[in-house]
């Protein structure tokens, strides 16, 4: 099996505002490291370094992937399977590997056998005279909140909604109300409003998804009595 298949990369992390990269972690901080790109990883490991500068519970959960990355790495069997994993490392750029990511390979390498001793030795030699890049987190509604501001501004008029709903428009709504579903089934206590619609349109198979279609989808999804809003969150109705 090609594990090279199945290792999810994110884009876009370094230099996001704080609403970028809540949409953009959201689904990765939960999986096992070996499902998750080197080059992730290492955007993740320096995101971690800076999470006083993150609200507190993605803190929270950069801090929970960390640990258990650095215990997934360690407890690779053999040089080998350290070496699939690792190799990407040294393609990269040395300043992209963060230094949490650097003392968590020397510990393996200080507890491994020779080969691994030497795989490690390898990889600190790629990035020694590269100091690690400092993690920059962009002011909030700076980036991708701009954009998305401006695509709003631009979208189309609203004598349109009298118009007869095409059948574009209906899968449209029908994919944004079965992604809020399978969205909010994960929250008990549900989630901020800014962060389900920059999640919905982060996912959405079109380019052209606006805040206000999210949003208008939303609220009839309230007044059908299928989910409902407390305090800026969106719930499932249970």
């Amino acid at each position: 099996m090609d594990m090279e298949t199945k290792r999810v990369t994110v884009e876009g992390l370094r230099g996001a505002d704080v609403p970028t990269l809540q949409v953009l972690t959201q689904d990765v901080l939960g999986l096992p490291v070996n499902q998750v790109h080197p080059t992730t990883v290492c955007d993740l490991f320096a995101l971690a370094e800076v999470s006083d500068q993150v609200p507190d519970q993605l803190a929270r959960d950069l801090g929970s992937f960390v640990e258990r990355c650095q215990r997934e790495l360690g407890d690779l069997p053999d040089a080998a399977a350290l070496d699939g994993y690792t190799s990407e490392l040294k393609a990269m750029d040395g300043s992209r590997i963060p230094e949490t990511l650097r003392s968590t390979l020397a510990k393996i390498g200080e507890g491994g056998d020779e080969s691994i001793t030497a795989l490690i030795g390898e990889i600190q030699a790629h990035y020694s005279d590269a100091d690690p890049a400092p993690f920059e987190v962009a002011d909030q509604g700076s980036l991708a909140s701009k954009a998305a501001d401006s695509r709003t501004a631009a979208a189309a008029p609203k004598k349109r909604k009298t118009k007869p709903k095409s059948k574009a428009d209906e899968e449209r709504r029908a994919w944004i109300q079965e992604f809020a579903l399978s969205r909010l089934a994960n929250y008990e206590t549900g989630l901020k409003e800014s962060l389900l619609v920059g999640a919905a349109r982060h996912k959405a198979p079109w380019d052209d998804l606006t805040d206000r279609e999210v949003r208008s989808v939303l609220r009839a999804m309230g007044r059908e009595g299928r989910i409902r809003t407390t305090v800026g969150r969106w719930l499932i109705n249970r």
